[in-house]
């Protein structure tokens, strides 16, 4: 475990979405916020398939310090699980994508379940954890912004969520070097697995958009007869969208064989978000500072 790593923090978090706008929340015309719904809608299957990939070999991690890591991110990925899905009740009442997005990250990661070793499923979630962690450094370098320009429930959720991936984004990988290995073989196969894992990713992300597009296409046809939407000016979801401002960088570093995520240290982003969103979640456990 790298020194530099920050306290993987237990919170008790209840967001009230009752109220919020769940259409075009993100303050801009520019599709982040269909790009981060879509997300969404496959976070909660997702975290699930982390939180069992890292379960099963709990009972096999020797290091009392790496082992509290691992209950602390499992924690953390079972609350992010309920209050996405709980968003994503409200989110489905504007958006029909939300359910077909579920079934597609469903399918795939029961897939992945029933059809793949134990530990090529660590090595997924450490691919899928390596995407998070990026997806969250974007989020929190932009969170001032956020703050002043999105609907409050909604932006709360995603800088919260994006502040607990950077604070175990390493739990995964180092629960892999020491259960698989750090030798030419599991790194081999940590590597071939995020090849595959960013190639499957992508590819199903595509897929969602278009159907995002197609729908929305079809609401405004039903609307405006006749009337062709501007698809450059309607704030579409794109994978530019998605991975824009993500330095190529930072995910080939993933391949180098002495990587280590903390290698990316963004501990700051940490400290700032605290700046904004003191006390966040009521009864932080004994760990916060």
């Amino acid at each position: 475990m790298a020194e530099t790593s920050p306290q993987i923090i237990r919170r008790r978090v209840k967001i009230d979405f009752a109220s919020a706008n769940a259409s075009g929340w993100s303050g801009r015309n520019t599709g982040l916020d269909d790009v981060l719904n879509a997300l969404s809608f496959v976070f909660p299957a997702g975290e699930a398939f982390f939180i069992n990939s890292v379960r099963y070999y709990l009972g096999r991690i020797t290091d009392p310090a790496l082992k509290e890591q691992a209950e602390r991110f499992i924690y953390q990925e079972a609350m992010h699980s309920r209050e996405h899905a709980r968003s994503n009740q409200v989110l489905k009442q504007v958006h029909s994508y939300g359910r077909s997005m579920e079934r597609m990250a469903e399918a795939l990661l029961w897939f992945g379940r029933r059809c793949t070793p134990k530990a090529t499923q660590l090595a997924t979630s450490c691919a899928l954890e390596h995407f998070t962690a990026m997806l969250a450094d974007v989020l929190l370098r932009e969170q001032r912004r956020l703050i002043e320009e999105s609907e409050p429930a909604f932006v709360s959720l995603w800088l919260w969520h994006a502040v607990e991936e950077t604070e175990h984004k390493a739990v995964c990988f180092d629960v892999y070097q020491h259960i698989i290995g750090r030798g030419p073989l599991s790194y081999l196969h940590r590597v071939v697995v995020m090849a595959t894992t960013s190639l499957t990713f992508v590819a199903a992300m595509a897929v969602g958009f278009a159907m995002i597009k197609w729908q929305k296409r079809r609401r405004r046809k039903s609307v405006e007869p006749g009337v062709q939407p501007d698809l450059q000016s309607s704030g579409m979801p794109t994978l530019a969208v998605m991975l824009g401002g993500v330095p190529l960088r930072m995910y080939l570093d993933y391949y180098r064989f002495s990587f280590h995520p903390w290698q990316q240290n963004n501990a700051h982003l940490i400290d700032e978000w605290k700046t904004y969103y003191a006390n966040f979640g009521a009864g932080m456990d004994d760990a916060a500072e």
